[in-house]
C-alpha cells in the first residue's frame, strides 16, 4: 500500500484551479487498488473544502501541516501557535510590515482588511488583542535573515514559498514535511511508503523525504533535479495522474 500525497495548487490542480476529469478518474482507480489519497496544502480546510468533496481523500493535511483530518473530516492532528506566543509574534511583525495574515481553524484574518483573498476577515492586529490560536501566520518580510530570526526567536517552523514572496510561520511541529511524518505516525506507515508530488519551496522537504518524491515539470527551476523524480508533464497536462499511470503500470 502506498500513500499518494500531493500539493494542490500548481501540482494536482490545473491552471484553472480545477481537478480534471482524467486526473480524478486515475486517482479513483489508484484508491480502488488499495492505496491512500492525501492532499497536503497550505490552504485552509475551508479554502480546500471543494477539493475534499470532489476527491474524497483518505486524509487531508491543511494549513501547511497544522491540521490533519480524516475522510470523515474528523481532526486527527492539530498544532497551533498559542495566544500568548502569537501576541508577541504579531507585535514584532507589526514593527516590520503591515502586510500580514493569521489563519485560525475557522477563518483567515487580514490586517486592517488589506487583502480579501480566501474570504479574509478584516482585523486590526495593532488595535485589538487577537483572541484565537493560529494555525499559520503569513507575511511578506523581504529580508531572509530577519524572517529567519523571527522564527528562531519564537521557535516556529518557517517556510518560504511562492518564489520567496511570502513567509509562512507555523507551530514548530507543523510543516508540510512534518505533516507527512505525523500522518505516518498516526497510521503506522513509513516515509518510504509515500509517493509525494509538489512544485514549490514549501513542498521540497516532503518530496526529499518521501520514498518517491516527484517535482512537477512546472516546478521551481532551481529545484528541478533535486528530488528523486521529475514529472514528464505539467500540472496543466495531468502530470500527477500520468506519473501514477506509468508508475503503477495502469495502461
Amino acid at each position: 500500500m502506498r500513500y499518494i500525497i500531493f500539493d494542490l495548487d500548481d501540482t494536482l490542480l490545473n491552471d484553472k484551479r480545477e481537478i480534471s476529469p482524467y486526473t480524478l478518474e486515475v486517482l479513483k482507480k489508484v484508491q480502488a487498488m488499495g492505496h491512500k489519497l492525501v492532499y497536503n496544502t497550505a490552504r485552509s480546510q475551508e479554502f480546500s473544502q471543494k477539493y475534499f468533496e470532489r476527491l474524497q481523500p483518505d486524509y487531508a493535511i491543511v494549513n501547511g501541516g497544522s491540521l490533519i483530518i480524516d475522510k470523515d473530516e474528523k481532526v486527527v492532528f492539530c498544532a497551533e501557535v498559542d495566544v500568548p506566543t502569537l501576541k508577541m509574534v504579531l507585535a514584532d511583525l507589526l514593527q516590520i510590515t503591515d502586510d500580514l495574515f493569521v489563519q485560525t481553524r475557522e477563518h483567515f484574518y487580514s490586517h486592517k482588511g488589506k487583502h480579501t483573498i480566501q474570504k479574509a476577515v478584516p482585523f486590526d492586529f495593532s488595535a485589538e488583542e487577537f483572541p484565537f490560536p493560529a494555525q499559520k501566520i503569513v507575511t511578506d518580510i523581504k529580508d531572509d535573515a530577519m524572517a529567519q530570526a523571527l522564527a528562531d526567536k519564537y521557535n516556529l517552523a518557517f517556510t518560504t514559498y511562492m518564489g520567496g514572496t511570502f513567509r509562512r510561520y507555523n507551530h514548530i511541529d507543523a510543516t508540510k514535511a512534518l505533516g507527512n511524518r505525523n500522518l505516518m505516525k498516526l497510521v503506522g506507515g513509513a516515509l518510504e511508503d509515500i509517493i509525494a508530488f509538489g512544485d514549490d519551496y514549501g513542498d521540497f522537504d516532503m518530496l526529499r523525504e518521501a520514498g518517491v518524491g516527484v517535482m512537477m515539470k512546472n516546478g521551481r527551476p532551481e529545484l528541478l533535479g533535486k528530488t528523486s523524480h521529475i514529472s514528464e508533464y505539467t500540472n496543466d497536462e495531468d502530470g500527477v495522474a500520468k506519473f501514477l499511470v506509468t508508475y503503477f503500470a495502469m495502461e
